[in-house]
C-alpha cells in the first residue's frame, strides 16, 4: 500500500498508536497498523478502525494515568 501523504510505500507493523476522537486522547496497544517509514504517517484498516470505534462506543476500555511530557509552544 503507497501512503497517502507522500506515495512511499507502507510497511505493516504492530506495536502502539495514539488515536484522538472527539477530543479525547487514547492510546491502542497491541494492535496492526501500517506505517510509512518516510514521513511517519500511520494507517489502520477499516476492519481494526470499526473494532476500535465499537470498543470506544461500548466503553471496552481500561482508564489508565499516565505521564507525558508537556512542552509550551508559545516560544520562538
Amino acid at each position: 500500500m503507497k501512503c497517502a501523504a507522500c506515495h512511499n510505500e507502507m510497511v505493516k507493523k504492530k506495536g502502539e498508536i495514539d488515536l484522538r476522537i472527539g477530543g479525547k486522547l487514547y492510546l491502542v496497544k497491541n494492535v496492526f497498523y501500517e506505517e510509512c517509514s518516510a514521513c511517519g504517517e500511520k494507517v489502520l484498516s477499516p476492519k481494526v478502525s470499526q473494532d476500535l470505534f465499537k470498543k470506544i462506543k461500548n466503553r471496552e476500555f481500561i482508564e489508565e494515568t499516565i505521564k507525558l511530557p508537556v512542552l509550551d509552544g508559545t516560544y520562538g
